[in-house]
């Protein structure tokens, strides 16, 4: 006996048991299934038994016996089993289903024939239906299952249409079982229709900013070949820019006008600014709080500005940071990386552990984006005033190239269980060129999570800072290194580690620390931690110490990452402190 199966012959096949939600929380007829496991999993799932204590019990069971004879075969055949037969009985309220399968139905061949432009001669044209055959899903001898057969069929229009044929379809296919044998065999026809080329773009939807913000991103060459990815690359560069909720890269897949076709760009856009507050309570700081203004289209020229007055009871800073319109630039091996340029300005008020700065700054930076990769290079120009309790005020200067690269290779950016981050920074000034002190800062610090198993988690932290300098003399704060808090070695005050000028703790040109931690999620909420930190700051490597501190504490997922709250004794001081930080924004 053959049949044909049509492209959607089983599509209501799995969609059953209407009104089965109410009957839930009534005691079913226990019912025995005798099948191959996988079909029993899908009976038990679309062809639950009626309610035991209906008031028409026999009825509804006589009713769902029947359905059961009709669907049973059918779910199997979607399976592949075409010659399945079921047997049905009762008897004395106990209910047996009984399935004989038959032998399960494997593709004896396929077949793909190709019609339009992709069926005519040329090197190009045999490779593109080489790779098509190729990349079919469904080879000879596998397991025939409808699921499969759909998704087959998809992915080869899929294949066909994302590059050069963008009208392309699926003319015909057949799927031919003989369920006497147990075979079937494949057909298709692929219509690819003719070759599409891209034309000019038109943008819509642009009214709060300047077209050249889109312009800037386009590179794409009126009369090149219709590729899907570059329509994606520039709907994600443009999705990416600050500018757009959302964005839709798309083209009129007409195969009457395949040629120089239009490439349509619609925008949805954002507010031109933003204005935010948050306030917060940490350990380290006290409460805080932030008013930011986010600007984005000043001079109107697309230039982002992100400022914001911020302020707790060890710091006040004000701060504006103009970002310039994304860009890209050639790099030898890498290709094509995404740039992005910035300028700032910086007041800030400090008073910490009996020391006191105020300074301003200005930077600028040149932002490169590669993968996992995050490098940023700059120049910034510090002046500092220093006033130490029981030392003299200084002036610090510094103009300082700087430069910062961040990897990432972790499962969650936002919630880590699994892999690390690296980062390394280097900065340096001269006396030659407007700096007190000659130095060189150096800085890395690497982080790793190990899934010890699904709810037990190890993370390892170390770091480690060396500014090259005859002395610390006349080097901004920022180019030197602290500890100590709930960031760095827990147990110990927040930046309380650390050579002494006078009676305040200074920054070193020496810093090591390292953190241990253990966390089990005791729910996939809420986890409890054990810790070991160690560390110190330093103005000489010889006096760098083994500071301890070590203890316990809770874990909270939440949006925006794990809230940690930390109960840590410092050998050092003696002392036990709690740390937490949390901030909620209006």
């Amino acid at each position: 006996m053959r049949r044909v199966i049509a492209r959607a012959a089983f599509a209501c096949v799995l969609v059953l048991g209407a009104g089965t939600a109410a009957a839930e929380d009534r005691a079913s007829y226990a019912v025995e299934w005798e099948a191959p496991k996988e079909l029993r999993e899908l009976f038990e799932k679309h062809l639950p038994p009626p309610a035991a204590d209906a008031a028409e019990e026999r009825g509804a069971l006589r009713r769902w016996m029947r359905e059961v004879r009709r669907r049973a075969p059918e779910i199997a055949a979607a399976e592949g089993w075409f010659s399945a037969k079921v047997e049905v009985t009762e008897q004395d309220g106990r209910v047996r289903a009984v399935l004989a399968p038959g032998d399960r139905a494997t593709i004896e061949s396929v077949e793909i024939a190709f019609r339009g432009d992709l069926a005519g001669a040329g090197a190009f044209r045999e490779a593109r239906r080489s790779d098509l055959q190729a990349s079919w899903q469904l080879a000879a001898g596998a397991i025939f299952r409808q699921a499969a057969w759909d998704e087959a069929k998809a992915r080869l229009v899929e294949a066909l249409t994302d590059d050069d044929y963008a009208a392309g379809e699926l003319a015909s296919s057949e799927a031919r079982v003989d369920a006497q044998s147990a075979k079937v065999r494949l057909t298709l026809v692929v219509d690819s229709g003719p070759a599409f080329s891209l034309g000019e773009v038109q943008v819509s939807g642009l009214a709060r900013y300047p077209k050249f913000l889109v312009d800037r991103q386009l590179d794409i060459d009126p009369g090149e070949p219709y590729r899907t990815e570059r329509l994606l690359d520039l709907q994600r560069a443009l999705q990416s820019a600050p500018w757009f909720a959302n964005v839709q890269v798309e083209i009129e897949r007409d195969r009457a006008s395949p040629k120089r076709v239009p490439v349509r760009i619609s925008v949805l856009e954002r507010p031109v600014a933003d204005v935010a507050v948050s306030l917060g309570y940490g350990t380290d700081v006290g409460a805080r709080g932030e008013v930011s203004l986010r600007y984005r289209n000043v001079l109107g020229r697309g230039y982002d500005m992100h400022s914001a007055l911020q302020a707790d009871k060890t710091r006040q800073i004000g701060y504006a940071d103009f970002y310039l319109p994304p860009g890209t630039v050639g790099a030898p091996f890498l290709g094509t990386l995404a740039t992005k340029d910035s300028v700032g300005l910086l007041g800030e008020h400090t008073s910490n552990q009996g020391l006191d700065t105020r300074r301003v700054a200005i930077a600028a930076h040149r932002q490169f984006l590669y993968e996992g990769l995050e490098l940023r290079l700059g120049l910034s120009f510090q002046n500092e005033q220093a006033i130490p309790d029981g030392a003299e005020r200084t002036i610090k200067r510094a103009l300082a190239p700087l430069g910062r690269l961040v990897w990432r290779s972790v499962d969650n950016p936002l919630d880590p269980t699994r892999g690390g981050v690296l980062t390394v920074q280097v900065a340096g000034g001269a006396k030659a060129a407007l700096s007190d002190q000659d130095f060189v800062k150096t800085y890395a610090q690497y982080q790793h999570w190990f899934a010890i198993t699904p709810v037990d988690q190890l993370i390892l932290r170390a770091e480690a800072g060396y500014t090259i300098a005859p002395s610390r003399t006349g080097i901004p704060e920022d180019f030197l290194f602290r500890a100590g808090g709930s960031r760095s070695v827990r147990g110990y005050a927040y930046q309380s580690l650390g050579p002494r000028d006078g009676d305040a703790v200074v920054g070193g040109r020496y810093l090591a620390t390292g953190t241990a931690e253990y966390v089990r999620w005791l729910t996939p909420e809420w986890g409890a931690a054990v810790f070991v930190d160690m560390g110190d700051a330093a103005d000489a490597r010889a006096d760098l110490s083994g500071n301890l501190g070590y203890g316990v504490g809770a874990r909270w997922r939440t949006a925006a990452g794990p809230l940690a709250i930390d109960i840590a004794y410092g050998e050092r001081d003696r002392k036990v402190r709690v740390g937490f930080s949390v901030s909620v924004a209006f």
